[in-house]
């Protein structure tokens, strides 16, 4: 990945959204104006970014960020999933993502946040069919241990 380290101090990853041909997925896209960086293009970014949310870093009395909804993030890692190289590092990071994935599937309806996955689910589900090709992708790879919470909230979309 594309990644800018300032003097060894830390090391910035760029992402920017794709939204065209999936030829240009694996070329990092030139970012001029950050001298010379260049960013990763993501495919759903702009889903995933769409209405963050405030909340707190666990470090000293806190700190304040913005992150993306729970919600979109579950969607977003259930559509990636599928997406990832077929090696071994890519089939780690599948394994992840779906594993992440199927934590929030289980935990955000017991929460209060299960009206905002079914959304999230629904809008991607609709948003065409290579995203609608994407979520079922992600829903028939999850594991068998993790199935039923997001198979539960899959059903209740309309397909």
């Amino acid at each position: 990945m594309p990644c800018a380290c300032f003097e060894g101090l830390s090391r910035s990853e760029f992402l920017a959204t794709n939204r065209g041909s999936e030829e240009y997925s694996d070329e990092p896209a030139s970012m001029p104006a950050l001298g010379g960086a260049a960013a990763e293009p993501l495919r759903f970014l702009d889903f995933l970014i769409r209405d963050p949310v405030r909340s707190i870093l666990l470090h000293n009395a806190g700190v304040s960020v913005v992150v993306p909804d729970p919600a979109r993030y579950a969607v977003h890692k259930l559509m990636v999933a599928g997406r990832r190289q077929n090696d071994a590092g890519g089939k780690a990071k599948s394994e992840k993502d779906l594993r992440q994935a199927a934590i929030l599937f289980e935990v955000l309806p017991k929460t209060g946040g299960g009206n905002g996955l079914a959304a999230a689910l629904e809008e991607g589900w609709e948003r065409g069919p290579a995203w609608k090709n994407a979520v079922a992708e992600g829903v028939e790879a999850m594991p068998k241990e993790y199935f039923g919470a997001v198979n539960r909230m899959f059903e209740g979309i309309n397909r």
